[in-house]
């Protein structure tokens, strides 16, 4: 292998070099935070944030907002789909399969290593202590990445109904939450499509002369 990269180019030998710079770094980055990360994808979210936004500025709040709400509609868990997205936007096919084997095989291992324990110590007080303590620390997570993306977030009267009524609909009924992102979904695009419809018409309104830019040469003939 080494033999064959020394054969190239030089511009194609960094260029790999560079490639598979990334595909380590993806795979080391997301193995951290599926290491040290408790609770599952919603509490993830504030470490997603930290490392991509603000220490590596691989993307931005918007940016990292919009895959959250991809992958959360989307199937499968949280954690893989933010990981095959933004390794795929970073380093193609193998980006995402490095960054979402990274993020998988802590808890992987993890599982593994806990399964042939985990009967003999479940009721165990000081294991029952930690427990409880791992839940406060995943709420602390979970609510920070809340409060963090409220903030972030463009505000109006539209998206703040939205948000209140797929709240009370998922807090006081039974109906499922795919079901309410799926409702969120249609409104939205409907929304946006009469809001075009009506702007679209407020300008271009019937008997209206479209505005025609006189070029140098009309207005010297005009002269």
């Amino acid at each position: 292998m080494g033999i064959f990269i020394n054969s190239m180019k030089p511009e194609k030998k960094e260029k790999i070099k560079q490639r598979i710079k990334d595909y380590i770094s993806l795979f080391l980055v997301f193995f951290k935070i599926g290491l040290f990360s408790f609770g599952g994808g919603y509490a993830m979210l504030s470490l997603f944030e930290a490392e991509f936004v603000e220490k590596k500025k691989w993307l931005t709040h918007d940016e990292l907002a919009d895959i959250f709400a991809i992958s959360e509609a989307t199937p499968g868990p949280i954690a893989i789909n933010v990981a095959t997205y933004v390794g795929n936007v970073r380093a193609g096919i193998l980006g995402a399969f490095f960054a979402t084997l990274g993020v998988v095989l802590p808890s992987f291992g993890v599982i593994i290593a806990i399964s042939y324990i985990i009967y003999a110590v479940k009721d165990n007080f000081w294991v029952m202590a930690i427990f409880k303590g791992i839940r406060v620390g995943v709420l602390i997570l979970i609510l920070r990445s809340v409060v963090t993306f409220v903030k972030d977030m463009r505000k109006d009267i539209y998206g703040v109904l939205m948000c209140i009524a797929a709240f009370c609909i998922a807090f006081f009924t039974n109906i499922s939450v795919i079901y309410i992102i799926l409702g969120s979904i249609l409104i939205s695009a409907l929304g946006a499509m009469f809001a075009r419809i009506y702007i679209s018409k407020k300008y271009h309104t019937k008997g209206t002369k479209p505005y025609v830019r006189e070029t140098l040469e009309i207005k010297e003939d005009k002269e």
